[in-house]
Formats: C-alpha cells, sequence, structure tokens
C-alpha cells in the first residue's frame, strides 16, 4: 500500500498545485473586477441569502438537465450547451488576465503640498467643504467668542460673529454645536445662542439659569445645559441625565422661553463628552450621535405626563433609528444621497442620507424621509460591514461638481473616495494620523482654471492644523468596466483558440488549461459577489449534496461519465507519467465502487478506479499511466472563500485570513489523497470545504473575532 502511494504521490503534488495556481490566479485578476464594481447580484446582494438559494437551485437544474438529455441520446445539446457556457467562463478569466498583464493602471501619487496650523477651536463640518470654528478672547473680563464660516479654498472666513461668552466661571466651557437646515445653535451651558448661517446675524440668546425672587440663580435643568437646538417656536435642550426638556419660545418676547414637557431618552445617547454630532433635520427631527448610540429623535411638541425639571419619570422619546455600536461610533454625516441617481438640484427632502462610521470599520447607512412611512430607512447600498479597520470621518461630497454625491470615507491611514450609485473606489489618498481628522475637498481659485481640487485633511485637537494637496486626474483608479482593445482581443482570441483545441484534441494539458482558466474566473466572479458568512452556506450545502450525489444517489457518477465521454471534461488531470492520454481513457466512473467520487478518482494502469468490480459500460480504448482527476468544483469553493475573504475582509487581517483559509483548504486535501492513497475514494468537497471553512475560522479567531461573522446577512 506504500508503495501504490509512492507511486501516486506525483499526482497528488501535481493536483496540488493546479489547486493552488487556479485560487492564486484568481486573486491575481480580483483588482479587475473589483475596480469594475461587477458582483453578481450587485452590491446589495453580497448579503442577501436568495441569491445563495438561487446559485444552489442553478446547480440542481443544470445536474438534472445534464442527465435527462443523456437518457434522451441529446448528447451533441449536451456538447455544445458547454463548449458555449465554457467559452463564456473562460472569458471571465482571459479578458481581465489580458488586461491586469498588458495594461498599466498604477496612478499618479498624491502628495501634501502645504499645512497651516490654525489657533482657533475647531467646532464642525457644515456642507460639503465648509466648517465653523471659534477664537476665545478675553479682554478685562469679557469673555467673547469670534464664531467664523470658512470655506475649504478660501484664506478668509465668509462671515464671523462675535457673541458673548458668559461670565469667567464658563471660560472653561466648550462650545457644544448643533446645526440645522440654516442655522446653528451654540451652548456652552450658559448661554444657549443660534446664529444665521447665510450672514453669522445672531438671532437669539437663551439663559440656561433663571433667577428667584432673591435674585438667587437656579439652572433651568437640572443636570445642565449639555446640548442644545432652536426650532421655528422651541428650544429644545438635552440635559447629562438624558433628558429632552421642550421650551417654548414666542416672537412677541424675544429671548425668553417656558418650559413645556420634559422626555427621556435612551440611556446609551450619552451627550456629556460622548456626543459626536447633532444636527436638526428638519422642525420635528433632531439627529444626535454619541458614541454608544445614534438616533434621529422626534420633537414632540407635547407629553402625556406633566414636565418639570425634577427627577420624576417621564415619558420616553420616539428615537426612530435607535443604532447602537460596540466599537462606537466615529463619525457622522448628514447630505444627499449618494446611490439615489438623481442630482441635488433635483433631490427632495427623500433624498437625505444620513451616514455613520464605527471605531471597528463598519458603515451604517439610512435614508431620511420626512412624511414617509416609514421615516428613516436603513440603506443597505450603503451600509458595509468591516469595511476598515476603522473609521475617522465620513463625508458625502461632490468632487467634479456633477450635481452627484460621492461618499468619501477616512479610514485609520487614508481617505476613499467611493463613486457614484456604483460606490467603485476612485481614489486612494494617504492621511495623517490623529483620534479627530475631517477630510473634505475644496476648490481654490486656481482650480477652477487648471480644472484640478484640492483635498483637504483637518487634524483636529487643542487647535488644528489643515493640510492640503492639489488633486488631479491621473491619481484617481479606473472606474467602471475596463475594456482596452489589444488586451480585450488577446483574451478573446486565447479563448477562441482553446476552445477549439479543447475540441479537437482534448488532450490532458489543454483539460488543464481550460480547467485552471475557468475554475479562476468563477472563483474570482463568485467570490467578489458574496459575503464570507454566504460563501460558507453555499460551501456547506454543496458539501451536503456532493456526499449525497457520490454515496446515495450515485447521480453524480453518471455525470462525470457523461462529461469525460464528451471530451469535455469540467476538471483538472494529473498524469502519473508523461506518455498519459487523457483522449484515450474511455472508462466510465460509474463502474468504480459506490464510495468513489467523480471529484477525486484515482485511476489505475486499466483506467479502471482501483476497487471496480463491475464490468465496465463502455470498452477502453487504450491502456495508460496512472491518472487522478479532480472536478473544478473541489477547487471552486474553497478559492470563493479565499476571494470573499480578501474582498469583504480586506486589509491586513483578510490576507492573513485568506492565507489560513487557503491553508485549511491544503489540509482538507491532503486528508483526502490519504483516503484515495488508501484505496479510499471519497466526496471532495466534505473535506475540502470542511477544511477551508475552519481555517477562515482560525485565521478570525487570530485578527478580528467574531465579527467574522457580522455581514447584515438578510434574505
Amino acid at each position: 500500500m506504500n508503495g501504490d502511494f509512492r507511486r501516486q504521490l506525483p499526482s497528488m503534488i501535481g493536483m496540488a498545485s493546479m489547486f493552488l495556481v487556479t485560487i492564486f490566479l484568481a486573486m491575481f485578476i480580483r483588482p479587475w473586477y473589483d475596480k469594475a464594481g461587477l458582483q453578481a447580484f450587485g452590491a446589495e446582494g453580497a448579503s442577501q441569502i436568495r441569491y445563495i438559494a438561487l446559485e444552489l437551485l442553478m446547480i440542481f437544474v443544470f445536474t438534472a438537465a445534464i442527465l435527462a438529455l443523456a437518457r434522451y441520446k441529446k448528447e451533441w445539446v449536451i456538447k455544445y450547451g458547454i463548449m458555449g457556457i465554457l467559452f463564456i467562463a473562460l472569458m471571465y478569466a482571459s479578458v481581465p488576465l489580458a488586461h491586469q498583464i498588458m495594461v498599466d493602471d498604477t496612478v499618479e501619487p498624491f502628495e501634501y503640498e502645504s499645512t497651516d496650523f490654525v489657533e482657533a477651536e475647531y467646532l464642525t463640518e457644515i456642507g460639503m467643504n465648509q466648517y465653523i470654528d471659534s477664537v476665545r478672547t478675553n479682554e478685562s473680563g469679557i469673555i467673547n467668542n469670534t464664531i467664523r464660516l470658512n470655506q475649504l479654498g478660501l484664506e478668509e472666513p465668509i462671515w464671523t460673529s462675535v457673541i458673548p461668552h458668559g461670565n469667567e466661571s464658563y471660560e472653561l466651557a466648550k462650545l457644544v454645536v448643533a446645526t440645522g437646515p440654516d442655522t446653528i445653535t451654540i451652548n456652552n451651558g450658559a448661554l444657549i445662542q443660534t446664529l444665521s448661517l447665510t450672514d453669522g446675524t445672531l438671532l437669539s440668546t437663551y439663559e440656561c439659569f433663571e433667577y428667584d425672587a432673591d435674585g438667587n440663580i437656579f439652572p433651568i435643568v437640572q443636570f445642565g445645559c449639555i446640548l442644545a437646538v432652536e426650532t421655528s417656536d422651541s428650544v429644545y435642550i438635552v440635559d447629562g441625565g438624558e433628558k429632552l426638556h421642550r421650551f417654548a419660545t414666542f416672537d412677541e418676547a424675544p429671548n425668553v422661553m417656558t418650559l413645556q414637557a420634559i422626555w427621556q431618552l435612551p440611556n446609551e445617547m450619552k451627550v456629556v463628552d460622548d456626543l459626536i454630532e447633532a444636527e436638526l433635520l428638519d422642525d420635528n427631527h433632531l439627529l444626535i450621535v454619541s458614541k454608544e448610540m445614534a438616533g434621529v429623535v422626534e420633537l414632540e411638541k407635547n407629553t402625556n405626563q406633566i414636565g418639570t425639571s425634577g427627577t420624576g419619570a417621564q415619558q420616553n422619546a420616539k428615537v426612530l433609528i435607535n443604532a447602537t455600536s460596540s466599537a462606537n461610533f466615529s463619525a457622522a454625516d448628514v447630505g444627499y444621497s449618494n446611490v439615489a441617481d438623481v442630482t441635488m438640484s433635483e433631490a427632495d427632502n427623500a433624498n437625505q442620507l444620513i451616514v455613520l462610521g464605527t471605531e471597528d470599520g463598519d458603515i451604517m447607512s439610512w435614508n431620511f424621509q420626512p412624511g414617509g412611512e416609514p421615516m428613516v430607512v436603513e440603506e443597505s447600498k450603503v451600509s458595509i460591514n468591516n469595511f476598515a479597520d476603522q473609521i475617522r470621518d465620513v463625508r458625502l461630497t461632490d468632487i467634479d461638481n456633477s450635481g452627484y454625491t460621492e461618499l468619501l470615507i477616512t479610514t485609520g491611514d487614508e481617505a476613499r473616495l467611493l463613486y457614484g450609485s456604483s460606490m467603485v473606489q476612485r481614489l486612494i489618498v494617504d492621511v495623517a494620523e490623529g483620534e479627530n481628522v475631517a477630510v473634505a475637498f475644496g476648490d481654490t481659485p486656481k482650480d477652477a482654471t487648471d480644472d484640478t481640487t484640492h483635498l483637504y485633511a483637518v487634524v483636529i485637537g487643542e487647535n488644528y492644523s489643515t493640510t492640503s494637496g492639489v488633486v488631479e486626474s491621473s491619481m484617481f483608479l479606473s472606474g467602471g468596466i475596463v475594456f482596452e482593445d489589444i488586451p480585450t482581443m488577446i483574451g478573446l482570441l486565447v479563448s477562441i483558440i482553446l476552445m477549439i483545441l479543447l475540441y479537437v484534441h482534448s488532450e490532458w494539458y489543454v483539460v488543464n488549461t481550460v480547467g485552471i482558466l475557468v475554475g479562476s474566473g468563477v472563483i474570482v466572479m463568485l467570490g467578489v459577489s458574496f459575503v464570507p458568512t454566504l460563501i460558507m452556506v453555499f460551501m456547506v450545502a454543496a458539501a451536503i449534496y456532493d456526499a449525497w450525489a457520490v454515496y446515495k444517489s450515485k447521480h453524480m457518477l453518471d455525470l462525470a461519465d457523461t462529461m469525460i465521454n464528451l471530451n469535455l471534461p469540467i476538471l483538472l488531470v494529473a498524469p502519473q507519467g508523461s506518455d498519459y492520454s487523457f483522449r484515450a481513457e474511455r472508462a466510465p466512473l460509474g463502474d468504480s465502487n459506490p464510495g468513489d467520487s467523480p471529484t477525486s478518482v484515482l485511476m489505475n494502469d486499466s483506467g479502471t478506479s482501483p476497487q471496480a468490480n463491475m464490468q465496465p459500460r463502455e470498452r477502453v480504448i487504450k491502456k495508460s499511466n496512472d491518472a487522478m482527476l479532480m472536478g473544478l468544483g473541489d477547487v471552486i469553493f474553497p478559492g470563493m472563500l479565499v476571494l470573499s475573504t480578501l474582498q469583504y475582509i480586506g486589509g491586513d487581517d483578510g490576507w492573513i485570513m485568506a492565507i489560513t483559509t487557503l491553508v485549511g483548504s491544503l489540509v482538507g486535501y491532503s486528508i483526502l489523497m490519504w483516503y484515495v492513497g488508501q484505496g479510499k475514494a471519497q466526496a471532495g468537497l466534505p473535506l475540502l470545504n470542511g477544511g477551508a471553512i475552519l481555517g477562515y475560522v482560525l485565521g478570525g479567531l487570530m485578527t478580528i473575532g467574531m465579527a467574522m461573522f457580522q455581514f447584515n446577512i438578510s434574505l
């Protein structure tokens, strides 16, 4: 037995080599698919289980169709149908491969040119390329804040507004801002002041304390004014106890407000030192993003309970999102949807998009639809699990002034521009380190004449610095499907030649060349189309089906017979010797032992399987040396998980997990070959898929933990 194993070892090594070459080739051509945004069911379909069910159904239908046609002697339909399918599958690999080899898609690197340090407090972003900062002064005990609206690319502020800060006891108090469609409300715990975003005019001032008859000062809310926002007829205040207070305001009595109602916010919606962003979406809805929770709070007018500023129980506020993150939210933006396929001038309120980023690299997104039912709807096209290791900033922008928005995401070390509704990555630039960073595009007067734009990275600390550089068209990655004439023609020609050779001279080296190319193309196409969790579901189902089809129904053996007898084997061949001829090998696999698998069958000198004990249904044309046959499915399924890991985990963690997945599949292959070497041929997928899944899990435990399964799976 050991002698037989040693004699079979070269075939086993050869098959393992083709296994690896097929998967590595898929990894090599994956960037072409990634840049083109080629996913079988779109970005949203990558996490929808119904499409995996569809793939399984198509396998069943294909198998049944082949067997039915064979039974009714329609071999010519099978032959030419499979030839057409193989030709298409070949082009999945040959055309991208030719482009990867021949097309130089390197881009000019982006470089920062200047850095400006600003002695001011950075408050918040406004729109796509504006921001608010503040300079605090204390002259003879009179403390003021100079509020400035700045635009990236302009040297001077759009407007400045000087507002009082309060007495010296509040000198160190932090400014907390809430933006609105046309105003910005600034609160320091003592004064609540609302300014016009148009020109900086101070519209109103309200005090966070009141006086009794004896002149004593009392806070208007028990736990202090932490966050405040002004609507057309109210001021809403969130205190340190997560209570929302509504104070009515009056046109006839400016700067006067009266408590009307109190609601209790969720305990996780902490605004003391944990506030990420607050934005008034419209007069009735306030977006609050804290580290632990994000939500759209409905700003009601009344409550069923009498409001007091005490500690008694209050009615819970209506919160429309209730999004939480165990890793903490780190960034937020609101703007026109980048996947709505309408320009900003054509958009209405239903095209508003809320985008959040988390410290562990997730992107969450919702459409805000005032008057809609429901009013807030998750946007699956923009929501991405494990986009990066960390998200530091998100920004809806319009880099090319097309009227359509793009999504700019800043990760731990770089900013990535996802272009248009397809969200294809078009620009990747390095970004300086810093806990808080804001990245945006802005046009200088010179950009307008040079057809360029500037990228600005604002690193925010006690003061802030702005680093900028020019973005030119040569720095953009190729977007969409790229078909260069010569590489496309070469890929097409290679596919035609291989199909002709397969038809007239289907020798083992032709079969292997076709098999490797077809396998790599199918691997990358399906691998980038589904998240790893769904790929594993697919693999488990396919392994169960493979075992049943081999050991129970045995129809897989008939299917393999049909393919080989038509000289259209969808498999890889590892011969024992150079004189082996696949064309002469005509022994049907159905003559092997019931345990023999069409996916991993070892042939002996007579062309039959080692345990054959039945008379062959078809004559052997010629004797040959041994050869090992492996179905392409045995390579495709583990390869799909490797490619999906690279696509959806990404980064260094993705590479580590992809390698452990590949190693796991090789361990499964080794066990499979041990059984085959012992004369115990097995169904290939249970061992190969099981090994790959185990490798994925082990790699995930070493890197990202249970996040390896978190991909927002839906029906």
